[in-house]
């Protein structure tokens, strides 16, 4: 099948009638929201079979509990999670390796040296059992990062910037704090059943939960930079550190610059809302940079006219490198830098634009502040980057996470159209849909929708962890909480001109 083959079913979608494909965007939001509320709220856990946190999956699901007002179980759980974080002297049995073909995919204890050299770090998963366990040879980079942005997101949005200066805590151990004001206090619906091998943690005051996971995260940072080999400010990762836990991909991948640059960022706007973290907010936001700076120039492809994987994987491994829709994930990361956007006579304000180009003017979308933000070189490369994941990546009427079959996976031997090998996947496709509306690209994240919300409201795609493309079957777990969710923040971000995939 020819990729013009493959576009052509896309393109049929473009000719049609773009207000009826509007209007059904924002009738098929609501819908989706009000069906999808209930399973959310069930657990932090990505849902199905999947019966342990993923610290990666739950950076989502806890983001969406908290814009949808379950404010007391979302502090509790970020409290849970950083609890686990891995420390040098520290006493909870943690195995690793499992994911690794260096170590022969086999698990092994993590002892007394290898305590010390992942210290800092969040595990991949933490297990009900009373044990975690980290994926590859070396933690994800992922795992940690992205716990690390929702944390600061979340907390961040209680410590709102027009108030002075904040203490972590009072005299009283008390903080002023705002809850975001959409969302809207709902019952819980945790499932006891689920949850009654963790201690109920009586905290929902998020100055409590600040003073106790804001060194945690400053620690998890530190972990994160020695990850840096060659102090470039480009992470590298080994086999299977990151969400595709079967590609063998290794060396500088784009997805996790995504996720680490998203840290940095969030960490750093949190930060500087207390006056003793100015100095770390300022070098962390240096480090965003420096980043943002570095993947530009090394993970940018002239020959492929997009940014892509610098692989150091041999091809009788895993191939060489290939685009992967995941490279979404790095437009959203650097298209918004703590941009303060609100409503006002139904057109988005958009605030703290430089002065020197202009200051609080009204925009008709996010694309026009892009294009300024980013300049004409990074927006370029942005928009060609787009091009190339609809040319290369959607294929079969459904867009999927690489652009070919793999040549290997491990530890599992995939074939084609099976997990991770070139098949559709709800969550990172919402992620591309959110990367397509920040470029103004209002067409193709209305036909990405329609792949994850259908007409007749049955979801099915939203609901399972993937798809097989060839037989748009169903697979893997359902429903699948984390792919439920980046719909959500997504669908939220887009309708509602708040930015919340950040």
């Amino acid at each position: 099948m020819s990729s013009t083959d493959n576009n052509g079913s896309f393109d049929s979608y473009f000719h049609n009638d773009n207000n009826n494909i509007w209007k059904r965007f924002e009738k098929g939001y609501l819908k989706f929201m009000e069906k999808t509320n209930k399973i959310i709220l069930q657990g932090i856990t990505p849902g199905g079979i999947y019966k342990a946190i993923w610290c990666r999956d739950a950076s989502y699901i806890l983001k969406d509990w908290f814009l949808s007002g379950n404010i007391e179980n979302t502090m509790q759980q970020t409290y849970h999670i950083w609890s686990h974080q891995i420390y040098q002297n520290g006493t909870e049995k943690i195995v690793y390796g499992r994911g690794s073909p260096n170590l022969k995919f086999i698990s092994n204890l993590v002892d007394a040296t290898k305590q010390q050299e992942f210290e800092g770090a969040l595990p991949t998963t933490i297990y009900p059992d009373g044990f975690s366990e980290v994926y590859g040879e070396n933690p994800d980079i992922d795992s940690t990062a992205l716990m690390i942005s929702t944390t600061a997101w979340i907390l961040s949005r209680c410590f709102p910037l027009n108030e002075a200066d904040y203490n972590i805590s009072d005299n009283n151990n008390n903080s002023k704090f705002n809850f975001n004001k959409r969302a809207k206090i709902t019952k819980s619906y945790l499932s006891r059943s689920i949850y009654k091998h963790i201690p109920k943690i009586e905290i929902i005051n998020p100055s409590m939960v600040a003073e106790f996971v804001i060194p945690r995260m400053l620690k998890a940072v530190q972990y994160l930079i020695t990850r840096d080999i060659d102090n470039d400010g480009i992470l590298e990762q080994g086999y299977n550190e990151d969400w595709m836990d079967t590609v063998l991909r290794t060396g500088k991948i784009v997805y996790s610059q995504a996720c680490w640059i998203m840290a940095l960022n969030n960490l750093s706007l949190l930060l500087s809302k207390f006056k003793e973290y100015k100095k770390e907010s300022i070098e962390l936001k240096s480090k965003a940079v420096k980043t943002e700076e570095t993947v530009d120039k090394e993970l940018w492809s002239e020959s492929n006219s997009c940014y892509i994987d610098n692989q150091t994987n041999n091809n009788d491994i895993g191939g060489s490198s290939i685009l992967t829709q995941d490279v979404s994930f790095y437009l959203v990361a650097i298209t918004r830098k703590n941009i303060n956007i609100v409503n006002k006579k139904d057109k988005p304000i958009i605030k703290d634009f430089p002065k020197e180009k202009f200051v609080q003017k009204d925009v008709h979308c996010l694309q026009d502040f892009v294009k300024i933000h980013l300049g004409r070189h990074l927006y370029q490369r942005s928009e060609s980057t787009l091009n190339e994941i609809k040319n290369r990546c959607w294929k079969n009427k459904l867009p999927l996470v690489t652009e070919k079959a793999l040549k290997a996976t491990g530890p599992y031997i995939l074939k084609s159209y099976e997990y991770h090998n070139y098949t559709f996947w709800p969550w990172i496709t919402a992620i591309e849909m959110l990367a397509r509306s920040r470029f103004g690209r209002k067409f193709e994240y209305s036909v990405l929708l329609s792949k994850l919300i259908n007409e007749k409201s049955t979801y099915s795609n939203s609901f399972y962890e993937w798809t097989n493309p060839i037989t748009n079957q169903g697979k893997g777990s359902y429903p699948f909480r984390t792919g439920i969710s980046s719909i959500r923040i997504a669908l939220i971000d887009i309708l509602e001109k708040i930015d919340v995939i950040y």
